[in-house]
């Protein structure tokens, strides 16, 4: 599943090292984190560790690596987290199920874009709500690595309990006019960059006026 780079990387403790150390770095005790794109569970383990697996909902579209985070958590003696099954979209999206374009490297996969097509394995999942996720979750973190479905994702209101959003951004995808609509609609939120711990693609949005 993880392919000869991943393998290394988590060998090596270079496996997604910035999203770790933005976690590690802001990531509280009475924190509760909605982890958007969990694959492994990796990002999710540090927050159960930190806040209790109570504290932790996970997202993750493929079937099979919801189970495989289910089990590296557990492994890690995190209790009690939800993992659910799906991906994560705008709070408008019309239907109750989203195409995704699942590749053999789990890490590659997300919702299909344009141009896709003959080049992956197309599965309908769940279509999960950003409103309704963070509702459930109760969130006050938000950790997305979502191979650009953040895209769209934020052009809401985000309930004011959400303090703190660790996000990878995929410009490759959408361009900097892309990017500035995720800034932008963070913005609107009164989300502001945070420059502690934020490093390339992994960028740290906080409420402003929050605490850090």
């Amino acid at each position: 599943m993880l392919g000869e780079r991943v393998r290394i990387a988590l060998e090596t403790g270079h496996f997604e090292q910035d999203e770790a150390r933005a976690m590690r770095g802001h990531f509280k005790p009475d924190d509760r984190l909605l982890d958007l794109g969990s694959g492994t569970g990796y990002i999710a383990t540090i927050a159960g560790r930190i806040a209790g697996g109570e504290a932790v909902t996970g997202v993750e579209a493929l079937p099979h690596m919801v189970e495989v985070a289910k089990t590296n958590l557990l492994r890690n003696n995190v209790h009690g987290a939800s993992m659910l099954w799906g991906a994560a979209v705008p709070s408008a999206h019309q239907g109750e199920q989203v195409r995704f374009a699942a590749r053999r490297q789990f890490w590659a996969s997300s919702i299909l874009q344009e141009g896709q097509a003959r080049r992956s394995q197309h599965i309908d999942v769940p279509a999960l709500r950003i409103d309704e996720l963070l509702r459930r979750s109760r969130a006050t973190v938000v950790s997305c690595d979502i191979e650009g479905g953040e895209l769209d994702l934020f052009e809401t209101d985000l309930p004011q309990d959400v303090r703190l959003i660790i996000l990878e951004i995929h410009p490759k995808h959408y361009g900097d006019v892309g990017t500035g609509r995720v800034f932008n609609a963070l913005s609107r939120n009164d989300m502001v960059y945070c420059a502690r711990r934020s490093i390339g693609s992994t960028v740290v949005f906080r409420r402003i006026m929050a605490s850090t």
